[in-house]
């Protein structure tokens, strides 16, 4: 029995902003010679052959869920990408576990210059005003699920990101 393959993104963040870049790979083995072994598509549409599949500067078009198929037909569960072209966002692994140590990363626009940071958990502050854009969590139970949010100052405003859900697959 082929095995089902699944989708890795590369840096691994489910969120990104337009003109960044990702990878995504194809994580398990196209069996079958000749031809494209690897089939991406974007909201059930192909968009891509190949094991890895790059986009080089998203655009907020690039938002959507991502499957991989491999030959012969094995088909991995949807990969949600979210491209913003806002100022800050939260970034999150692809993938949350219970018992990964993760790290969530406050990130601002490139081009600008983000200053402090303050992070959230369910409207509670965890951190208060940093030069550390990224919060360890720790190891992932049912006490770290959550939502989680940032707060950046960039070029002397406040702008906070889009609370973030944090939870235990």
């Amino acid at each position: 029995a082929a095995i089902r393959p699944a989708v890795t993104f590369s840096p691994n963040y489910k969120k990104i902003f337009t003109t960044e870049s990702i990878t995504m790979t194809c994580e398990g083995d196209s069996t079958i010679g000749g031809g494209p072994n690897y089939i991406w598509s974007k909201d059930n549409s192909p968009v891509h052959n190949g094991k890895s599949y790059t986009i080089q500067s998203a655009g907020t078009s690039d938002s959507g869920s991502y499957r991989c198929q491999t030959r012969p037909g094995e088909i991995s569960d949807p990969a949600r990408l979210d491209v913003s072209d806002g100022y800050v966002i939260l970034q999150t692994p692809l993938y949350v576990y219970e018992g990964d140590y993760i790290n969530i990363r406050c990130h601002h626009r490139p081009g600008y210059s983000g200053e402090r940071t303050r992070f959230y958990k369910d409207n509670t502050v965890i951190r208060d005003w940093t030069d550390n854009a990224e919060y360890y969590i720790g190891k992932i139970d049912g006490m770290t699920a959550g939502i989680y949010r940032c707060e950046k100052v960039i070029i002397g405003l406040y702008i906070s990101a889009d609370a973030v859900s944090v939870s235990v697959e």
